[in-house]
C-alpha cells in the first residue's frame, strides 16, 4: 500500500464545510472527508511550523515541545524508517522553512522537490522590488502606514512572485500540480510514501482575483489586495468594520484556492487509480485568529482558533465515520505504520487512533489521551517572572480549553467552541484540568526544576539554569532567519 501524508500550513477547523463551516467554499476537502475518517479532536503540540514538523517526523514530544531548531540528523524519523521499509519516500514542499536556513527535513526522504514562492522563500536578489500584479493600495487602508508594505518579508514575497501572472503560476497550483505529477508517474507503485506540505492559506493572505471577489462583494471591487494588509498592519487599530471584514476575506479566499488546488491532487489520485491502494492523511499544522478577540494572525498562549485542525483519513478499503479521540501530531507516526501494516521503532510516543476511532462511538471521547497540551518553546516560561499571571501552554479536553498559568486562581478556561473567559465560575474544572495539565506535562518530560516551580504555583524562585527541550542547544551558529536575513534590498 502506498500512503501520502498531506498537511496544511494554517488550516482551522472551522473553516470548512465538512466540519460544519456553511458560508466558506471547500468542495474538494468536504467531497475527500465524506469518504474518510474525520477526526473532531486532532490539535497542534508544538507551535508553530517546525517545531509542529518535528513532532510529526519524529513522534516524539520534545520535553515538552520542540523549539524552533533544525531536524537533528541522528533522529528517528517516520520517512526514514519507511526507507529502510521499502517504501520509497518523497516529499514535495512549499513551505520553505522545511530547507530555509538549514532546516534539514529533507534529509530523511529519497527525494525531495522545492516549489519557490511562498512568504520567506528567499529566492532572488534585485535591485527593484516590483508588486505582483495582484497588490494595489486601496484608501479602505490609508489608516495605515506605507512602511507595513515593505516589510522583508513582504520584500521576500514581492521577488518571488516577480513574474507571477496566471493562477497557474501561484506556488499553491504549482506544489499540487507537482504532487499531481507525482502520483502520475508513480502509477504502478504500491510502496511510495508521499509527504506534501502545503503552506497556504498561510500568511501573506491574497489569492488570485476570482477566489477574493467571491468573498468581498462589494460593487467593482476587482479582486485585489492593497499589501498594507498582509502583514502587522491588519491589526492597525483604526481599522473600519469593512476593512475588517475584508482582511476576513482574505483568508477565507486563500483557503478556498488552497482547496480548489488540492483538486488537482485528487483528480490525479482517482484517474491513475491509486486511491484504490493509497490511504491519504490530510490535516493542518495550526489554525490563527481571524479577527476573534481583534486579531488577526497567530500568537501566544495557543488557543482553539490556533491550536485546533483539521483531520481526515481516507483509507482504501473505504471505511469512514467521525471520532472524537484526541489526537496530538505524535499520532501520526504509529498511525501511518499501523495503516501500512508495520512495526513501530522503539521511543515513539504517540498512538495509533485509527483502531480507537473505529472501536469508538460517535458521542464519546476515546482513545489514549485525555488531553491535548499545545504551546511554543517553554523558554518564553521565563518570563513568568515578571509577570506572575503569564499562560504558560493550553491544555484541551472534550469540552474546554484551559490556558494555563502557574497559579490555577489565574488561568482562563474557555468552553471549546467560544471565546468567553468563565473560569470564576467553573472553579472546579480549572482545578482539575489544571492539575491533569501539569501531570501531562510532566509525564512529557519536563525538567524536574520547572516542574517544581511550577507545582509551587510560581511561589517558590524560577530554575536558573533549566533545560528547555530534550538536551539539545542547536548547531553552533544556527539562528532563525526571519530578521537579519531579510533586511536590505
Amino acid at each position: 500500500m502506498n500512503l501520502a501524508y498531506i498537511v496544511i500550513d494554517t488550516l482551522r477547523y472551522d473553516y470548512i464545510g465538512a466540519n460544519g463551516n456553511d458560508w466558506l467554499e471547500t468542495p474538494n476537502i468536504d467531497a475527500f472527508a465524506a469518504n474518510a475518517w474525520a477526526f473532531d479532536n486532532a490539535f497542534c503540540a508544538s507551535f508553530p511550523t517546525i517545531p509542529y514538523r518535528t513532532d510529526v517526523i519524529t513522534g516524539q514530544y520534545g520535553a515538552p515541545f520542540h523549539p524552533w531548531k533544525p531536524l537533528r540528523h541522528e533522529r528517528v524519523t517516520l520517512p526514514w524508517t519507511l526507507g529502510e521499509k521499502g517504501y520509497a519516500t518523497q516529499l514535495i514542499h512549499d513551505t520553505p522553512h522545511l530547507v530555509n536556513g538549514g532546516h534539514n527535513f529533507d534529509w530523511p526522504f529519497h527525494a525531495w522537490t522545492f516549489v519557490r514562492g511562498a512568504e520567506v522563500d528567499r529566492d532572488w536578489i534585485t535591485d527593484t522590488v516590483e508588486w505582483p500584479d495582484n497588490w494595489v493600495r486601496q484608501s479602505l487602508f490609508d489608516c495605515i502606514d506605507d512602511k507595513a508594505a515593505e516589510s522583508g518579508m513582504l520584500r521576500s514575497y514581492a521577488r518571488a512572485n516577480r513574474n507571477r501572472k496566471n493562477p497557474a503560476d501561484w506556488n499553491c497550483a504549482k506544489l499540487f500540480n507537482t504532487a499531481a505529477q507525482f502520483l502520475k508517474d508513480n502509477a504502478n507503485r504500491e510502496n511510495f510514501f508521499l509527504w506534501v506540505d502545503c503552506f497556504d492559506p498561510h500568511e501573506p493572505w491574497d489569492a488570485p482575483l476570482a477566489f477574493m471577489k467571491k468573498y468581498d462583494t462589494r460593487p467593482g471591487y476587482d479582486g485585489r489586495v492593497d499589501p498594507r494588509t498582509l502583514g502587522g498592519g491588519r491589526n492597525n487599530p483604526n481599522l473600519s468594520d469593512e476593512a475588517k471584514a475584508h482582511i476576513k476575506a482574505q483568508y477565507a479566499a486563500k483557503l478556498t484556492w488552497m482547496d480548489h488546488c488540492f483538486g488537482e491532487f485528487l483528480a490525479a489520485l482517482k484517474s491513475t487509480g491509486l486511491e484504490k491502494n493509497t490511504a491519504v492523511i490530510l490535516t493542518g499544522d495550526h489554525g490563527t485568529n481571524v479577527g476573534e478577540r481583534g486579531n488577526f494572525g497567530k500568537g501566544q498562549p495557543v488557543r482553539e482558533q490556533e491550536a485546533h485542525v483539521p483531520l481526515f483519513i481516507r483509507l482504501p478499503e473505504g471505511d469512514s465515520g467521525r471520532s472524537n479521540v484526541i489526537v496530538q501530531p505524535q499520532d501520526f507516526f504509529p498511525t501511518i505504520l499501523n495503516i501500512l501494516g508495520e512495526e513501530a521503532p522503539g521511543g515513539i510516543e504517540g498512538y495509533d487512533i485509527l483502531t480507537p476511532a473505529r472501536e469508538g462511538t460517535s458521542d464519546t471521547v476515546g482513545g489514549e489521551r485525555q488531553l491535548a497540551l499545545s504551546g511554543g518553546s517553554i523558554e518564553r516560561w521565563s518570563n513568568a517572572v515578571n509577570n506572575p499571571t503569564m499562560n504558560l501552554f493550553t491544555a484541551f479536553d472534550g469540552e474546554w480549553s484551559l490556558e494555563v498559568a502557574a497559579k490555577p486562581e489565574t488561568s482562563r478556561l474557555v468552553r471549546r467552541g467560544s471565546l468567553e473567559e468563565v473560569q470564576s465560575e467553573h472553579p472546579d474544572v480549572v482545578a482539575k484540568l489544571h492539575a491533569a495539565a501539569l501531570d501531562e506535562i510532566e509525564r512529557r518530560g519536563t525538567d524536574a526544576s520547572l516542574m517544581a516551580w511550577l507545582r509551587s504555583s510560581g511561589e517558590s524562585e524560577f530554575p536558573e539554569n533549566p533545560n528547555y527541550w530534550d538536551g539539545y542547544p542547536g548547531p553552533a551558529g544556527f539562528r532563525p532567519y526571519f530578521g537579519k536575513l531579510y533586511t536590505g534590498d
